[in-house]
């Protein structure tokens, strides 16, 4: 299921280069691909799934639709002035190659506007809900902040800003968890599961989601407790990495305790540069690299 509030994204498009060439991979319903055709890039949408870039297409989203595995892009290296990746990894069986990949087709110094779900709160949905952790095509992994930023630096992606986002989201998976935890216990055949997959692939979007989505869009009481809320409960981890950057976020928090949080740039940089050699640190003491283990 995607996002409830679709109306709000898990990214922040005025990232996006203006006339930037730019690859969404995982591009699903394509509401990614069509922020950033808005933003005036020349966008490739990307994803596995036929249908739903079929159905993107069918939308009118102004991109090039390419249907490839994550870890085999298709492009030459460097290609991509930014990479949108929302809400993917955490599909994926090879979620390095898929990360490496993003790598080699952005430019030096390109941006990956990225989010997966918040790890605690997937915790939470992975105890209560079999569904949730055994449905076809669901997650196969959970990310900590501390493993997300190590695989992204293997990869030379240095996380430079975070947050968290969707609140309403949360609460509506919520619901579908604890309802499946009240469900009597009996295990689904594979017949069964590929039935009920099919089916939730074909069902129409209930309308209640449909007046919540135009709700969000319009009222901004909705959109405030959709931000309040994140504080304390979000459904996404979202964030901004760039390649080659020298500056990385040493540990994105554990819990939303910042909203946000962004790499001090400029002249923050040249003043810790300039105090660090005046009072250089001593090797394996606070500050070093072992020091920090």
């Amino acid at each position: 299921m995607p996002e409830i509030a679709s109306d709000r994204l898990s990214i922040d498009p005025s990232r996006l280069p203006p006339g930037g060439r730019v690859a969404d991979i995982g591009a699903g319903d394509g509401r990614h691909t069509e922020a950033a055709a808005r933003r005036g890039c020349c966008v490739v949408a990307v994803d596995y799934d036929l249908e739903a870039l079929r159905g993107a297409r069918a939308r009118g989203v102004a991109a090039a639709f390419v249907a490839a595995d994550a870890a085999r892009l298709p492009f030459r290296n460097g290609v991509f002035d930014a990479v949108i990746c929302t809400e993917t990894l955490e599909h994926l069986p090879d979620d390095v190659a898929a990360i490496a990949e993003i790598a080699r087709t952005l430019r030096d110094g390109g941006t990956l506007l990225g989010a997966v779900p918040s790890h605690f709160t997937d915790r939470a949905y992975f105890a209560l809900s079999p569904g949730y952790r055994t449905a076809p095509g669901g997650h196969v992994r959970i990310y900590a902040p501390r493993d997300l930023l190590s695989k992204l630096r293997r990869a030379g992606l240095g996380i430079s800003s975070y947050g968290y986002v969707h609140f309403i989201d949360s609460i509506v998976w919520l619901r579908f968890c604890l309802t499946d935890f009240l469900r009597p216990r009996r295990r689904r055949t594979p017949f069964e599961q590929a039935v009920m997959l099919a089916v939730a692939a074909e069902r129409p979007v209930p309308s209640w989601r449909r007046r919540l989505r135009a709700a969000m869009a319009r009222s901004r009481v909705i959109a405030a407790l959709d931000t309040a809320g994140a504080f304390v409960w979000p459904k996404s981890f979202t964030f901004v990495a760039r390649k080659g950057s020298r500056t990385v976020l040493a540990q994105p928090p554990s819990r939303p305790g910042r909203r946000v949080a962004r790499a001090p740039t400029g002249r923050s940089n040249r003043r810790s540069a300039r105090a660090q050699r005046a009072n250089p640190s001593p090797p394996g003491g606070e500050g070093s690299a072992e020091g920090r283990g």
